[in-house]
């Protein structure tokens, strides 16, 4: 009686801090150390999931887990103003495809907005607050990486604007990163985000940089990074129009026939 007791307790104090509606279906938690998560499944393979990041942030994000073994995986990164939904339908196609596909609500967006004490976190562009974004990504890249089903040596992350910075910079310094993409990149987001540095050290692993025409500043930042890095593995593509960011998903310019084409290509076994 005591057992069941303190399993409800504790059940109800991580759905509470989920932020799970009431009388959701199908949701299940549990408390867990740092670098796990509390889920919930879902019929399709789609779960929701809590993460936490190094200084206690809860990182809430939407895992579409992989049906067979040693399956590719890529982590999907928003841009600012944003959330994990705006990658929904792309997450759906690569899982489709036969990936597990993680994406999750950046610091102080979406659901991502509770402290270890409870206290919101919001969202902020301090030097404190980068440090803790890469801590982010790298606790989700950590989460991925584990999953069942999951080849640990063929994950990639993509990200969109601010989003492909810290792609970047963490994957420059995370030889496990298998690729990664860059969408709308930019040269020193937020004046604390260098990328040309991050380029130069990446090395040789396959980057695919992403922009349009009508984002000049981004473009500009795909010509000027693919040159930074001068590896014949770095692939950019420029379109016409098709605006900033994930947008381009949905600007119907064929972007994500192209993205699921060079994560195939590059997470080949």
């Amino acid at each position: 009686m005591l057992l069941t007791l303190s399993l409800a307790l504790s059940f109800a104090a991580v759905s509470a801090c989920q932020g799970n509606k009431a009388g959701a279906p199908n949701r299940q938690a549990n408390t867990a150390p740092a670098n796990t998560a509390a889920t919930g499944a879902d019929p399709a393979g789609e779960q929701r999931v809590m993460i936490n990041s190094p200084d206690g942030l809860k990182i809430v994000g939407t895992l579409f887990s992989a049906d067979k073994p040693n399956s590719p995986a890529v982590l999907l990164l928003h841009q600012w103003q944003s959330d994990r939904h705006s990658y929904d339908d792309f997450a759906k196609q690569m899982q489709r495809k036969g990936f597990a596909v993680l994406s999750i609500d950046g610091r102080g967006f979406g659901e991502s907005t509770r402290a270890a004490d409870g206290m919101n976190v919001p969202p902020d562009r301090t030097d404190t607050a980068v440090k803790a974004m890469l801590g982010d990504v790298g606790a989700a890249f950590d989460f991925l990486s584990t999953q069942k089903n999951v080849d640990p040596a063929r994950v990639a992350i993509v990200g969109a604007s601010y989003g492909s910075s810290l792609a970047l910079i963490y994957a420059a310094d995370n030889p496990k990163v298998k690729a990664v993409v860059l969408l709308s990149p930019g040269l020193n987001y937020f004046g604390n985000m260098q990328t040309e540095p991050g380029v130069k050290k990446y090395g040789d692993r396959p980057l695919l940089l992403v922009a349009a025409n009508d984002d000049t500043e981004s473009a500009d930042s795909v010509n000027k990074l693919k040159t930074a890095g001068a590896n014949a593995k770095y692939e950019a593509k420029i379109y016409d129009k098709g605006g900033h960011g994930t947008g381009l998903l949905t600007a119907g310019v064929g972007l994500e026939g192209q993205l699921a084409e060079f994560l195939i290509k590059t997470l080949a076994k």
